[in-house]
């Protein structure tokens, strides 16, 4: 018994002395790593446009290929845009209600709260946005179309 204790003392010091060292080293290197992330902090991906240049989309939802379609001549560009990601709908709905008309869309109406759908127009086409909660994250579809020519 006497020789089990005088191996479990000699172990439990090098686990506590290897511990303080790890710490010291993570605490003096996470100011360098605070400070490279303070400079890194200006470089965050910006805003992108995918495959409509007048349509931003926020940085933090993804698109989702499987699930979007796009129509393109030389003339027209039309389809549905579908995109996932971790961002609160009402803070969505917002960021499109101010974005859209910085690239000439006007906002005709929209519903809110239990389902966002935004309707938005340009003279020869038309944009309907719809946003939808999820357990996990939220779903927005991008709709854009060309106006019918009467």
């Amino acid at each position: 018994m006497r020789t089990l204790a005088l191996m479990v003392v000699p172990v439990c010091l090098f686990f506590l002395t290897s511990c303080s060292t790890l710490k010291s080293r993570s605490q003096s290197t996470g100011a360098s790593e605070s400070h490279s992330q303070a400079q890194a902090a200006p470089s965050e991906k910006p805003n992108s446009y995918y495959d409509f240049d007048d349509i931003l989309i926020p940085k933090e939802m993804k698109l989702v290929p499987k699930s979007s379609l796009l129509f393109e001549t030389p003339k027209l560009k039309a389809g549905v845009l579908f995109f996932e990601g971790r961002v609160n709908p009402v803070s969505l709905f917002e960021f499109f209600t101010s974005s859209m008309p910085n690239d000439g869309w006007e906002l005709r109406s929209y519903f809110k709260y239990g389902r966002y759908i935004l309707v938005f127009e340009k003279p020869d086409k038309d944009c309907i946005i719809t946003i939808n909660e999820k357990t996990l994250s939220t779903e927005l579809e991008l709709w854009v179309t060309p106006r019918l020519v009467k």
